[in-house]
């Protein structure tokens, strides 16, 4: 029940917040936004072991939701301001490079940080203290990383008259309701969610109630599908502009279903090494499209809204998925029913992706947007190069 309640105040703050966050995402300077919230994670993370000291008015558990929820929190405010900067910093030939870089780099650390981690937290037991201070000194770190940067990433385009908070985020909305790509991109994550809560609800107790699998076994598991996520990446990142990138988003999801599936059925741990390293592929060929289109269609000031939008109702759906699981797997008393749903949802709704991408033609609708998008930033940058040398001129 403890880590359920966590795991609730771990999401809550991105359905609550995430929204209205992404509009001040688009008003003030991202790189602060980054900074602060690394500097407020490092403090949390921090009290987190100190919790066992802080006045003894609630158990101590209580204080850990707490600071765990501020950190959630402060997490909703960096990853939007994070996603929009990327095309701040590189040209837009660039972009599935940065994106691929930034996927590899996560899958690294998925796959070497966790077991350096668990050896720490073992030799260290039952004193954390010191775990969690080399943790906290990794987000100063990054905070000073951030400072280096010398481009300004304050948002392009900023209105005259800051307009109501809620009237900003109806536009964010209306932006996404309005292009025919984005509002697809947003319909196949949307479908996808649910059944990816239902594998993120169930996925500990079907490898180790349900197979047998032990600690030791899990972590091979997660490193077989970092591992192949970080090929993935790799692979991707040699490539200036990925061919078909809406077709690469659904067959994705296609691909997760049949891991999942295997994953349900799976008797042997080969297998199940085997089922989890596609999944492992699959978020790295999901988000690098997934990531480039939106940073390529949505102007700058309208960046941080869409990316938080997307995050609010992927994370609300995979939230009612994982309940979905839970209540299935207790009726049936099994996780492999619930499992096998999740695996024909993925595939069914990667088949309808497919088929809505060839009968509505987006690829060629798509093509259209990005050659406007290009066109739109060249005549800005002349006209801010022609501001310039009339006010030098003056």
């Amino acid at each position: 029940m403890a880590m359920a309640i966590l795991a609730i105040v771990q999401t809550a703050p991105v359905m609550i917040f995430a929204g209205f966050v992404g509009v001040y995402v688009d008003r003030w300077d991202r790189k602060k936004i980054m900074i602060a919230s690394d500097i407020i994670r490092a403090v949390l993370i921090l009290l987190i072991p100190l919790a066992v000291f802080f006045p003894p008015i609630m158990p101590t558990i209580y204080w850990v939701y707490i600071l765990t929820f501020l950190y959630a929190i402060a997490n909703a405010w960096f990853f939007p301001a994070r996603s929009a900067s990327i095309p701040n910093l590189v040209e837009s030939d660039e972009l599935v490079t940065a994106n691929s870089l930034s996927q590899m780099t996560f899958q690294v650390v998925q796959l070497t940080v966790p077991p350096l981690g668990g050896v720490l937290v073992a030799l260290l037991a039952p004193d954390y203290l010191l775990a969690f201070g080399i943790n906290s000194f990794t987000y100063i770190l990054s905070a000073a990383a951030l400072w280096s940067i010398g481009k300004s990433l304050v948002p392009q385009g900023l209105p005259e008259k800051a307009e109501s908070v809620g009237k900003q985020v109806i536009e964010g909305a209306k932006y996404v309701s309005g292009n025919v790509i984005l509002l697809y991109l947003f319909v196949f994550a949307i479908l996808l969610a649910s059944s990816s809560g239902i594998l993120n609800a169930l996925l500990i107790p079907h490898l180790e109630g349900q197979v047998g699998v032990t600690e030791a076994e899990f972590g091979l598991v997660l490193s077989a599908g970092a591992a192949t996520g970080t090929l993935a990446a790799f692979v991707m990142g040699k490539r200036k502009n990925l061919p078909y990138p809406l077709y690469i988003i659904a067959f994705a999801g296609f691909i997760a279903g049949i891991a999942v599936l295997g994953l349900a059925s799976a008797q042997t741990f080969l297998a199940i090494i085997l089922s989890w390293a596609l999944i492992g592929s699959v978020d790295v060929m999901l988000n690098i499209p997934l990531g480039t289109i939106m940073q390529e269609l949505v102007p700058d000031n309208f960046r941080g809204r869409v990316f938080a939008l997307l995050n609010v109702v992927f994370t609300a759906i995979q939230v009612l998925g994982m309940g979905i699981g839970g209540f299935w797997a207790e009726t049936a008393g099994s996780t492999v029913p619930p499992m096998f749903g999740a695996a024909v949802g993925l595939v069914l709704v990667s088949i309808l992706g497919i088929f809505i991408v060839a009968k509505a033609r987006l690829h060629s609708k798509l093509d259209i947007m990005l050659q406007d998008s290009e066109s739109e930033k060249v005549a800005r940058e002349e006209t801010e190069s022609s501001e310039v040398l009339l006010e030098a001129t003056v």
